[in-house]
């Protein structure tokens, strides 16, 4: 026996089963099919309660020592205070420096500064990078002036006797307050002014420079490339003057080479003049650069500028090239002069031999064609060149006996000339050593000058720091008459401001946090509300849709739409909850990608369905006969239905059941709205009416379990916006 019980969604979700057991209807189904008399529950156990939370974990040990560390930390913190409040008193630059990086400094060192006395002011012509020394007279206060300080702060008597002076006492004291910021106006003015001269004088020096360095740059280059353009002349002139004296193969066209010679020469010329003009100009730039280099350096307000050291270095680089393109041209006109020596040499010979031949014959000129010599012209002039020929053949001899002495003297010579050009290379180079040496010191120098203010500034801070500490100690002294003398008046107002102020901040604080309290939780139960309206939109056009499908279709099977769409939508609009989205990835992909038939058509479907289930319901598993078919056809017509089972609680014997009992019985839910258990009574159908009706049990089941799931998504939206109104 089993007994019909509606569906409980809420246990089947408690469970949180596979697939499918959220919608529950796979389970009741089945459970009913299995027979025999036993009754389907649909009530799940309830969840087994959470584990107790862990116990809290045992409190920490705290460490012995935390006191002692801390007593070092705050000990070092004072001690580095001290040490900057020093400092800075000593050195406005660095107090204004800490004041625009370190916030409410400006308030702490004015209250500080107001106790000591004005920091030593530095000169207006001093540099910005030179410090000051501590001055032999500036000696730290005595014992003996601190105590006569205290003696002249007046004791409580005193301080009672005197309260009609309390108004002249504070007026004296708003004028000391007013002149001290006003000499301390008046140091920093001054040494704004100071700096802004200074950063002027060295922007003028940097364009100063930068101009000169600029136009020796350009006038070295200049020069560079004449000289290289006379040094080139030269060796042509050179070249072309050895050749037109060396070759004779051409006798006839040595007027060229004598004109080309001549051209060379006039080309030469134009060349020294253009070469001369442009060394001498980069010369007086040079000498240029390097005065005002020197100047720069000599001033003590720029001769930090590393503006000069760069200078130094294009100076020395354009110099060297200067002089190294200068030998060349010395070398190219040594050897022009060499040619020249060789040349004057050739003219005296030849210029000789004429004189001798013009004294043997003076009536006969050399050259000139017109005039045929006599046969005793002839001899003479033969005679006279085997005397020539003779001599010049003595000289030779003589030459060569003598040529081991002349080269000898030509060496010396040569050692002379090589003597002279080594010193003149040895000169600049060691010009150009001095001059990188010069720049290497004035760096060094720069290095060490940056290394000793370091160190003397960490020395002053020193020394400002135990300064301080001396001046803290005699203002702690003081500063504790006056406590004395002020807690009393003080205190007693200060408690009552201080309770009055912590009860309205408390107020405030309280009225604070109920309004952020209160808007959060309205912001967030707006969203709440906000998504789950949207929600339940959806599933109401999810529920929609199971209900009348495609309504533009005509036949049942148009109206089918698939439902993945709307089941996005509600996956969108629930924030990708874990609920939604359990409920979702059960509902079937069959019904996500085809869709469900409504139950309508199930409905209209239903009689063609029992009308061919009552034709075979003879008809077993294994099949039949024509005849048997023709018995069961027959059977249909004379076979009425029974119903018994009206109610929900009305008992039923599996038993007992027939095809046309089954048929009737779900007939009559179906009539009734209730396909639920119009699918429980076909489930029970056997033989071929099982089989006829399969489809339709099978599109029933599933148009159950996405409805199932629509209602659930729909309950849990309506659960949510309710949440949210109450």
């Amino acid at each position: 026996m089993w007994k019909a019980s509606t569906t409980r969604l809420s246990s089947a979700i408690a469970r949180g089963e596979s697939r499918r057991a959220l919608s529950c209807s796979s389970q009741n189904y089945s459970n009913i099919n299995e027979k025999g008399s036993t009754r389907v529950a649909y009530n799940a156990p309830p969840p087994p309660p959470p584990p107790p939370p862990p116990p809290p974990p045992p409190p920490r040990e705290k460490s012995g020592s935390f006191m002692g560390t801390l007593f070092k930390l705050l000990s070092v913190a004072t001690v580095g205070a001290g040490g900057v409040v020093g400092y800075a008193w000593y050195d406005p630059k660095f107090r204004k420096m800490l004041e625009d990086n370190v916030p409410y400094s400006k308030e702490t060192m004015d209250t500080i500064f107001e106790y000591l006395p004005d920091a030593p002011e530095p000169g207006p012509d001093s540099g910005s990078g030179n410090l000051k020394p501590i001055a032999a007279d500036d000696k730290p206060l005595s014992f003996n002036q601190s105590k006569k300080e205290d003696k002249a702060f007046p004791t409580s008597k005193e301080v009672t006797s005197a309260a009609d002076k309390k108004p002249s006492l504070e007026e004296a004291k708003l004028q000391s307050a007013k002149s001290k910021e006003e000499q301390k106006r008046l140091a920093e003015q001054r040494l704004r002014e100071r700096d802004a001269d200074e950063a002027a004088e060295n922007a003028a020096l940097e364009v100063i420079i930068e101009n000169l360095v600029k136009r020796a740059t350009e006038t070295t280059e200049a020069a560079v490339a004449a000289q290289q353009k006379l040094t080139e002349a030269t060796q042509k002139h050179t070249q072309l003057l050895k050749k037109a004296m060396e070759d004779t193969s051409e006798i006839l066209d040595k007027d060229r080479q004598w004109h080309a010679v001549a051209d060379a020469f006039k080309q030469r010329e134009n060349v020294s003049r253009q070469a001369t003009k442009a060394v001498h100009d980069a010369k007086s730039t040079l000498e240029g650069l390097k005065k005002t280099i020197e100047d720069g350096k000599s001033n003590k307000t720029t001769k930090k500028n590393k503006t000069l050291m760069s200078a130094q270095e294009n100076y020395n680089k354009v110099n060297s090239e200067m002089r190294s393109v200068s030998a060349q041209v010395m070398k190219a006109e040594s050897d022009a002069k060499v040619m020249a020596k060789y040349k004057d040499l050739v003219d005296r010979g030849r210029r000789q031999f004429a004189e001798e031949l013009d004294s043997l014959m003076p009536d006969v000129k050399l050259g000139n064609r017109s005039k045929k010599l006599t046969e005793e012209e002839l001899n003479a002039l033969i005679a006279h060149a085997h005397r020539r020929i003779e001599q010049l053949q003595r000289q030779l001899a003589e030459q060569m006996a003598m040529e081991t002495q002349r080269l000898e003297k030509a060496l010396q010579q040569q050692i002379i000339e090589d003597e002279m050009i080594g010193d003149e290379r040895v000169a600049a180079e060691r010009e150009r050593l001095r001059d990188q040496f010069l720049l290497e010191k004035e760096l060094w120098d720069a290095d060490a000058r940056v290394e000793f203010e370091k160190e003397l500034r960490q020395q002053l801070a020193r020394q400002a720091a135990a300064h301080s500490d001396h001046l803290q100690d005699v203002l702690q002294v003081q500063a504790q008459e006056l406590d004395r003398q002020c807690e009393r008046e003080v205190h007693t107002q200060l408690l009552k401001e201080r309770q009055a102020f912590q009860t309205e901040v408390a107020g405030w604080i309280a009225r604070l946090k109920g309004i952020e309290t209160a808007v959060e939780a309205r912001a967030e139960s707006e969203k709440i509300a906000r998504v789950a309206q949207d929600l339940w939109l959806s599933c109401i056009a999810l529920n929609g849709l199971i209900r009348h499908g495609n309504e533009s279709g005509e036949q049942w099977e148009e109206r089918l739409r698939p439902l993945r769409n709307e089941v996005e939508v509600i996956s969108d609009a629930g924030g990708k909850h874990p609920f939604v989205e359990t409920l979702i990835q059960n509902i079937p992909e069959e019904a996500l990608d085809r869709g469900v038939w409504t139950e309508d058509s199930l409905r209209e479907r239903f009689p063609q369905v029992q009308r061919v289930c009552r034709r075979v319901a003879m008809i077993d598993e294994t099949g039949g006969t024509l005849f048997k078919f023709f018995l069961s056809y027959l059977q249909s017509y004379f076979v009425f239905d029974s119903v018994y089972a009206k109610t929900e609680h009305d008992s039923v014997d599996t038993d007992k059941l027939d095809a046309f009992s089954v048929l009737g019985h779900a007939e009559y839910w179906l009539e009734r709205g209730d396909l639920e258990q119009a699918v429980r009574f076909m489930n029970q159908l056997t033989g071929a009416s099982r089989i006829v009706a399969d489809d339709w049990v099978k599109e029933a089941k599933l148009l159950l379990e996405t409805r199932q799931a629509a209602y659930a998504l729909t309950a849990f939206a309506s659960a949510s916006g309710l949440g949210t109104i109450f």
